[in-house]
């Protein structure tokens, strides 16, 4: 195979602006390979290697799941074929023995660089870059659906704030726990047994970046959290700041999908602030 450069290029974008940066984040993975590399390894650390293994391990983790999800939500014709070469480089960074590489790491590093070399030539440039074109189509043949789901979730949970890996959040419609939010999963999926490890890992880092964002606007005495799983076709946690001054601090929370904006003006106000902070 011809000597790669890890240089990225306009020409290799696949058009969807969180995937091209993961792509480069791959790329980064390649030029600190090749660096090393060209040094020899000469002084190279052990946090040195320890950095470019868990950087292939987070890679595969968090860029895997996210075209795997784009590929279940179209139901793409290659998916399975996808999955394959997925799972086949996921097992390979798992693999990868760190004592090994400690042991010898120019010819560790040489191997590691030809594998990541032919991830890009043989999948990132070309499959990747068909499975979104497909994607983008399927986008613009369901954006009225899609529209029609957003106004039911804005009827159900309240306005829209913000967007993260895989919840959106919303400004629940009654507040009188002034900040009251809900995270919706963006799939259809009311358990939270049926989510993998990994979904699951994510939807509570999701929560927990809203709930930081909570208390550094309110700043309430506590933040409570509520699943409601028998309330809607989506998994959805209710994330509830608690203030003493009000009342409704040690008082259980009832949760009612028919609430109705009881004061737009305070309701407006709210938003209006936490949208700023989002």
């Amino acid at each position: 195979m011809f000597d790669f450069k890890f240089d990225w290029a306009p020409d290799m974008e696949t058009g969807n602006g969180d995937i091209d940066k993961q792509h480069k984040q791959l790329f980064k993975i390649g030029r600190d390979l090749e660096q090393l590399i060209r040094i020899q390894c000469i002084g190279v650390t052990d946090k040195q290697l320890l950095d470019i293994v868990c950087a292939l391990r987070d890679y595969t983790g968090y860029h895997f799941y996210e075209e795997e999800r784009m590929m279940q939500e179209m139901n793409y014709s290659g998916m399975t074929a996808h999955k394959k070469f997925h799972k086949k480089c996921s097992e390979y960074v798992m693999k990868l023995d760190l004592p090994k590489i400690k042991a010898e790491p120019l010819k560790q590093l040489k191997l590691i660089k030809d594998e990541v070399k032919t991830w890009i030539m043989t999948h990132v440039l070309s499959e990747d870059k068909n499975m979104i074109a497909a994607y983008q189509k399927y986008l613009a043949e369901g954006k009225d659906s899609a529209s029609k789901e957003e106004v039911q979730d804005d009827e159900m949970y309240g306005r829209f704030l913000k967007e993260y890996d895989v919840v959106k959040l919303y400004l629940y419609k009654d507040q009188s726990c002034k900040g009251h939010l809900v995270a919706v999963f963006k799939e259809a999926a009311t358990e939270m047994c049926r989510l993998s490890a990994l979904e699951r890992n994510i939807f509570f880092a999701d929560i927990a970046k809203a709930a930081k964002v909570l208390k550094k606007c309110y700043d309430p005495d506590a933040i409570c959290y509520m699943d409601l799983g028998d309330m809607g076709e989506k998994l959805a946690y209710h994330i509830i700041p608690k203030y003493k001054e009000d009342g409704n601090f040690g008082v259980q929370q009832v949760i009612d999908y028919n609430a109705v904006y009881e004061n737009p003006q305070r309701y407006e106000a709210i938003y209006d602030k936490l949208k700023d902070k989002f």
